[in-house]
């Protein structure tokens, strides 16, 4: 085996025997062995690099994504000869630490491609080269190009190649002849495969190189095993390195939780497990570490967490039955890797209670999420009719109704009520987000996608509610050029991070809100046409309150409870005129408004006894005064009722704009200007 060092001032080939076998390797040529592919014609490489506009077809995506990096970039394509070239002192502990895992695993690299006229090339996750092995004549080679330790394989420094190109997708790739893009390179076939620590950080990238005349035919196959090689290595030293320093809050979590976790290694041999798993399963700590977790639970179906069908299970994991007790199972939920290579297995246990023979109503209530949506009208009771009905199923459903009528609260009963309970709900006003956010806000970033990202990335709302439920609330108020996205996002059930080229497959069942009329919004060119018949596959309206009759007096009464509880205020009764001028005020923010109306009331109450002089301001002023001494018919006219509601509001929000808007159920810009136009506040 011949490697290629940095000698003072220049490489050095250099004969480094194996550990298993220190006979000397004589040097040789390599006879011809072209690999069978079809080369991209070299015209169309001219023409690109010559005017940055090319038929490029024929490239892959993400060639073709580089090529334009390079151009941005500046890259020379009549060069490639790598200039940037460190010692290792400057390039940080890092490089030392994975320059010293090479060295120990070089034999294992270097039988990758022992008589292929190929060598084996080992980068750090900024494209400086760590290690280089292979044949000598290859290495004479790669000398011409100063492609050796210390040398920087980057695109930004050689422009696209497998090494640079691997690691700016963040996927294995072969770079074959004039795909490179500078035309020094273009005699050469390179194959890469980026490489991950135990928390799924690039950490560098193998790569297998050589002349189109050696055996390139299990390239690429062989630089994947070799990057898997050294990503084993990485796990077992980065798991010794996690485990030193996270035991204490790894004790601590586990410790806390109240259900039976428990870790195993990919042989089934139990790893870990907290306290209470030691209770279920009636064995001590010690005991349970290192035994075999086929003596308590039928592990039959483990091998199906290994495989292919690792990442189909990641969420929902598979249930293994105990052996002697019928009321404790687990769940087992693959712990994966960033390349999905599975690391170990996550029991959760379960002890299910015996069944009852009878249930209260009160028990069954608590375990309705509908029950939270009070009232008894009829309208109110088809509404939650169909939103039971179709809670199981994983369809999109389109919720329409007035600002302030409880959209996002029946979306979370539905939540609640279906399979994906468990999961996450999250929830999203795209009318509160800046249009030049709301894409990474719902697909995520990656690293340096723009000024001010995080430095590691972020995921989206989307990955955030993988498992779950999605609620895009004010859906009409997102961008058109944004709504192709959701759309491809809603078709495909992937999304890609901004900056990002890798797709991620999310599990997510999408809820809609909206106060407007979508398909309005349609005719008129503001909501896609197409975006809409996906999202209003099953359309549920929220009935406005003033239809909702005595619904009215049973949330009054609810949130009176709610607030008087809240506040410490004791309340001996409330007075009849108080319901009365409830039932007779429209309610135009719904049941929005009227719980802040409550809550004002319940504050300003003086004494024990709710009257409706407690009643805000506004309310008193609109509705004429009841209980047979009506002293005026009263003004139904819109404008004086929205300019009465909106003095009440300014009033007792003392002129937040924020608060104000969400009672009233506006946007804070037509809130601004209708309190320029009723001469609340100077424009």
């Amino acid at each position: 085996m011949y490697e290629l060092v940095w000698k003072g001032s220049g490489y050095r080939i250099v004969s480094s025997p194996s550990r298993t076998d220190t006979v000397a390797v004589v040097p040789r040529t390599v006879s011809a062995h072209p690999y069978d592919h079809r080369e991209l014609d070299l015209s169309v490489w001219k023409k690109f690099v010559r005017t940055g506009r090319s038929d490029l077809t024929e490239l892959s995506d993400p060639i073709r994504q580089s090529w334009h990096r390079c151009r941005e970039m500046g890259v020379n394509p009549g060069h490639g000869k790598c200039w940037d070239i460190r010692n290792e002192p400057e390039l940080g502990e890092d490089f030392r630490i994975l320059r010293e895992l090479v060295q120990e695993t070089r034999d294992q690299i270097y039988s990758l491609v022992r008589g292929k006229g190929l060598l084996v090339t080992v980068s750090d996750r900024r494209g400086y080269l760590v290690g280089m092995c292979g044949d000598y004549d290859t290495l004479l080679m790669a000398d011409r190009l100063n492609f050796g330790p210390g040398a920087n394989w980057s695109e930004k420094s050689v422009g696209t190649n497998a090494i640079g190109t691997a690691l700016a997708s963040g996927q294995a790739i072969r770079v074959t002849g004039c795909e490179h893009f500078c035309e020094s390179h273009h005699g050469w076939i390179c194959s890469a495969a980026p490489f991950y620590d135990i928390r799924g950080e690039v950490v560098g990238c193998i790569d297998i190189s050589g002349p189109k005349t050696s055996d390139h035919s299990q390239a690429l196959a062989l630089a994947i095993e070799g990057a898997r090689a050294i990503e084993s290595r990485l796990f077992k030293s980065g798991a010794l390195d996690f485990q030193q320093q996270s035991t204490r809050l790894l004790k601590a979590v586990f410790n806390a939780v109240r259900t039976g976790l428990v870790f195993l290694d990919t042989g089934g041999t139990i790893k870990a497990a907290n306290p209470k798993a030691s209770a279920l399963l009636a064995s001590d700590n010690d005991q349970l570490v290192g035994m075999a977790a086929d003596n308590f639970f039928r592990i039959e179906k483990l091998s199906r967490l290994l495989t292919a069908e690792s990442r189909s299970r990641e969420h929902s994991g598979i249930l293994l039955p105990h052996r002697s007790r019928a009321t404790l199972r687990a769940r087992a939920f693959p712990v994966l890797s960033r390349n999905h290579v599975p690391a170990g297995v996550l029991l959760v246990l379960e002890e299910r209670q015996p069944k009852r023979v009878s249930i209260s109503k009160t028990a069954v209530a608590a375990t309705d999420p509908f029950s939270r949506i009070i009232g008894h009208s009829r309208v109110l009771h088809s509404t939650v009719d169909i939103a039971r009905r179709i809670a199981a199923l994983s369809t999109t459903v389109l919720i329409t109704g007035d600002s302030g009528t409880g959209k996002d609260v029946l979306a979370r009963a539905i939540h609640e009520a279906s399979p994906r309970a468990a999961g996450p709900f999250v929830a999203v006003n795209c009318g509160a987000i800046p249009a030049d956010l709301i894409q990474s806000t719902l697909f995520g970033y990656v690293e340096g996608a723009f000024t001010g990202a995080h430095r590691k990335g972020r995921r989206g709302q989307f990955e955030a509610a993988s498992g779950g439920t999605l609620l895009l609330d004010e859906i009409a108020e997102m961008p058109l050029p944004m709504q192709v996205n959701l759309l491809r996002v809603l078709e495909e059930a992937r999304i890609t991070r901004v900056g990002g080229t890798k797709p991620i497959a999310v599990d997510v069942r999408v809820i809609a809100a909206t106060n407007k009329d979508l398909e309005e919004e349609t005719r008129q060119g503001r909501f896609r046409q197409d975006l809409f018949y996906r999202l209003n596959v099953v359309r549920i309206n929220m009935p406005p309150l003033r239809q909702r009759g005595k619904d009215i007096l049973l949330l009054a009464n609810h949130f009176i409870n709610e607030f008087s509880t809240k506040m410490h205020r004791r309340l001996r009764r409330v007075e009849a005129d108080f319901y009365d001028l409830l039932t007779a005020y429209p309610w135009p923010g719904n049941v929005r408004e009227l719980r802040h109306a409550m809550e004002s009331a319940v504050a300003l109450m003086p004494s024990d006894v709710l009257s409706k002089e407690n009643l805000p301001e506004y309310i008193l002023r609109a509705v004429p005064t009841v209980g047979g001494n009506s002293v005026s018919e009263p003004s139904f006219n819109l404008e004086n009722l929205q300019r009465e509601a909106i003095l009440g509001a300014h009033a007792y929000f003392r002129g937040n704009i924020t608060r104000m808007a969400g009672a009233l159920g506006i946007g804070r810009n037509t809130l601004y200007a209708k309190l320029k136009k009723f001469g609340i506040v100077s424009s």
